[in-house]
């Protein structure tokens, strides 16, 4: 199972409702709750299923199921991660709070979680933004993004730098009391009492792929839906010939439309990466 399935069971129906769940009174988690599993029954193609039979797919096509607070949110059993992302604004930053843009997924990373860590037996995923536009009234799926990491996000260590040049900073000032911990850090007894601490963590924002990939994308407003997935030309080509040959079916009579496209390498943006797009639009 890979993400392409998303594509080809999309492409099979036509109810695009993401179901609310009542979970707290933050609305926009309750939507990304919904997002959540709507992604999870479109990948593994269970809309029509009892809750029974769901379960049972859900249990051979994923290995990980996780929390809104540590990436990924879903895992793939023996294949990539997904990190999802909700918006009712099409064109506002993504919060990605204090976990910073990744173009892969590592086992030791402080942010993955022991159960998603011991899941399965990894050191290394690709991991795939998947950012849905909702609206905000009829809670209807506008858009969805599929964006490979690789894609997306620069390496880990350009991040890591600048957390440690702040951590380099406060350290090296003597008026503070630094100490390092998993977030930026934390500076200690900042009062004159010395009963007071300040945890300091990063809050890392990304602009949307429609902004991002502004030069590739084909958006079209009067639509009613439309998924647009990135990926590397190599992962495609890696993935298996039986998914491969009904993507390419559903090209020749038009359901989706491909296109191979180049894109700027996140790590250095003069060279390009070859990458294949595929789009699905509902009129």
């Amino acid at each position: 199972m890979n993400i392409l399935n998303l594509l080809i069971n999309l492409s099979k129906i036509t109810d695009l409702k993401v179901n609310t769940l009542y979970k707290g009174s933050n609305r926009i988690n309750n939507v990304g709750d919904g997002l959540e599993e709507y992604l999870k029954e479109a990948i593994a193609g269970t809309f029509d299923l009892p809750i029974q039979e769901k379960l049972t797919v859900f249990n051979e096509v994923f290995s990980y199921q996780g929390s809104s607070a540590r990436p990924p949110d879903l895992m793939l059993r023996g294949g990539d991660a997904i990190e999802i992302k909700k918006t009712e604004n099409l064109f506002a930053e993504l919060q990605l709070n204090s976990s910073h843009p990744k173009s892969k997924l590592y086992a030791d990373s402080p942010f993955v979680n022991k159960i998603c860590r011991d899941c399965e037996t990894w050191s290394e995923r690709d991991i795939i933004y998947a950012i849905g536009h909702v609206d905000k009234n009829d809670k209807s799926l506008k858009s969805l993004w599929c964006v490979y990491g690789s894609l997306y996000a620069a390496d880990e260590d350009i991040y890591l730098a600048i957390k440690h040049e702040i951590g380099d900073t406060l350290s090296t000032n003597p008026a503070l009391e630094f100490s390092e911990t998993k977030e930026l850090g934390r500076l200690n007894r900042v009062d004159p009492l010395k009963i007071t601490n300040m945890r300091i963590r990063g809050m890392w924002l990304i602009q949307p792929p429609i902004k991002v990939f502004d030069y590739l994308f084909d958006y079209d407003s009067t639509l009613k839906f439309q998924v647009f997935l990135l990926i590397p030309e190599d992962k495609y080509l890696a993935f298996e010939a039986k998914t491969l040959h009904e993507i390419e079916n559903l090209v020749q009579i038009g359901t989706l439309e491909k296109k191979l496209v180049k894109v700027k390498d996140p790590n250095n943006p003069v060279h390009l990466i070859s990458a294949v797009c595929i789009a699905l639009k509902v009129k």
